[in-house]
């Protein structure tokens, strides 16, 4: 696992961790960013494991990137970082700037407000584990990405759906790498929770 490439999401892929990181500073100008943002933002919600090893390299990105001045490590304020000290550091010398943490509770998957919400009986659950639940339930059933995004939310409108979409495609590839379920083989996008009761079918 230690050696094993972890994509960031799609928006991000073309670019280097570097300019990645780059990216979500300069989008944050004026503002203090931990470590565990920077993570999530770039590679959305990870296994705790997972996260541990992004995290270590992430860390060496910004460390080298410090180095050669792209950005700042904010002073006083561990694991934090931000594109230019001078734009929150006032008269005074105090950062006084909000520090963007991530919240506990809501991975950084899908961007702000008007997300559609899963249905009653995954709501809460990571999205990663949602499709595991619903791919276990119907073992031996093979789901598209659609199948999938209709099991755990229902019918959704042509923004929700484009919204949901990219988030619902990057899990299904990390929970078949990472080996939490089955890619059926010889059909693109097509997943299963035991390829074993697929093939005895």
């Amino acid at each position: 696992m230690p050696g094993t490439d972890i994509p960031m999401l799609p928006q991000y892929q073309v670019l280097t961790r570097m300019q990645a990181i780059e990216k979500i500073l300069r989008e944050n100008a004026g503002s203090v960013c931990h470590i565990d943002f920077v993570v999530r933002s770039l590679f959305g919600d990870l296994e705790p494991s997972v996260f541990k090893i992004v995290k270590s390299r992430i860390q060496s990105s910004l460390t080298h990137g410090k180095e050669k001045s792209y950005w700042a490590a904010v002073p006083d304020e561990p694991g934090c970082y931000t594109l230019d000290l001078n734009l929150i550091t006032p008269a005074n010398g105090k950062v006084k700037s909000k520090t963007i943490k991530p919240k506990r509770k809501k991975p950084f998957l899908l961007p702000k407000s008007k997300r559609a919400s899963m249905l009653s009986e995954y709501e809460g659950k990571f999205l990663i584990d949602a499709i595991c639940i619903l791919l276990q339930k119907n073992s031996g059933k093979i789901f598209s990405v659609a199948d999938v995004i209709t099991g755990l939310y229902g019918e959704l409108n042509a923004e929700q759906l484009t919204e949901i979409k990219t988030a619902v495609h990057n899990e299904l590839s990390r929970g078949h790498r990472i080996g939490r379920f089955s890619r059926v083989p010889d059909k693109i996008g097509y997943y299963t929770w035991d390829l074993s009761k697929f093939r005895k079918k």
